[in-house]
């Protein structure tokens, strides 16, 4: 027998795989490495579905919160129709930098009457009707008439500015109106209360308030929101500080009747947040302007319209 020849501690010799062998060992070894490759692949896709979902609710967090990032869930309070949303909470007042003392954010409606002692100083906003308004409306409402104009879009001021005196006038005219309709006394102040709103609560008291037609259509009813020039006054008017006043979703909120073509002078910055809010006057003092004011919100009003129809004078 031959001697084994290598140093004393040698590690044995190998003895040369076949190559059944060897081509199992390569097996082996490419089922492991497969088996590594999935198990990183799980764990990256692991990670990368944390990550995601992280995100998500982080966005999700982010856009529940009453700091602007998304529009307030809010309704208006006090007399709301039932089965609407309750108002907004506290908090959602501080999401808006509109400051309700401003004077041109005066609220009036059938139940909030002008306010004691209220004067305005007011100029000739439309030269061609010689109708008035408070003197930032009247400069703010030439400006909108010059550039729509430009576009080939007419604006006419048909009303603007009324005293309460003035308004008592066109109230006592319609009174005596319904009186020779048969109404005694008390009906007919009930029955002109629908078509001309009571002295002192009308917008156009407070001299913000412009009822604005055009040249084609020069009627005070629901036809003019399908003329161009309201159209433009949707997409332009906030720019101008002007808002509408009456849309036809919020009826049951201002009181009054769609009323296309009665705009509100709120200023250009006003104007801006209240379009953006989408809501209407009244809702929108009811959500942010509850701790600007040390009255209650004012209820909505009845469901008479301030400027009446076509052929009333509110």
């Amino acid at each position: 027998m031959a001697q084994d020849r290598r140093p004393s501690g040698a590690p044995p010799r190998r003895m040369p795989l076949s190559p059944a062998a060897r081509r199992a060992a390569a097996a082996r070894r490419r089922k492991r490495i497969r088996r590594n490759r999935i198990l990183f692949g799980l764990a990256v896709l692991a990670v990368v579905l944390v990550v995601v979902l992280g995100i998500r609710a982080l966005f999700s967090l982010t856009a529940d919160k009453p700091d602007g990032s998304s529009a307030p869930d809010s309704s208006f309070s006090g007399s709301e129709p039932a089965g609407s949303e309750p108002a907004a909470t506290p908090e959602s007042a501080a999401t808006t930098s509109v400051d309700f003392t401003d004077a041109r954010m005066i609220l009036v409606n059938n139940n909030m009457a002008l306010p004691d002692g209220y004067t305005v100083e007011t100029q000739v906003a439309d030269e061609a009707t010689g109708k008035e308004l408070q003197t930032e409306a009247a400069q703010s409402f030439a400006a909108m008439q010059a550039a729509a104009e430009l576009e080939g879009v007419s604006l006419i001021l048909q009303s603007g500015y009324r005293s309460v005196e003035y308004q008592q006038g066109l109230f006592d005219q319609q009174v005596e109106k319904m009186i020779k309709t048969g109404l005694n006394e008390e009906e007919a102040k009930e029955q002109a209360k629908t078509v001309v709103a009571v002295p002192g609560y009308s917008e156009h008291n407070t001299g913000y308030a412009a009822d604005i037609l055009t040249e084609s259509y020069r009627i005070m009813d629901s036809g003019f929101a399908d003329t161009d020039a309201y159209a433009w006054l949707v997409k332009h008017a906030a720019e101008y500080g002007f808002i509408a006043r009456y849309p036809e979703d919020k009826s049951a909120i201002t009181g009054i009747i769609f009323e296309p073509w009665h705009w509100r002078y709120v200023g250009a910055e006003n104007a801006a947040a209240i379009q953006a809010s989408g809501l209407c006057l009244e809702e929108f003092w009811a959500t942010y302007g509850a701790s600007a004011q040390a009255t209650p919100a004012p209820e909505s009003g009845s469901a008479s319209s301030d400027a009446g129809s076509a052929s009333s004078a509110a």
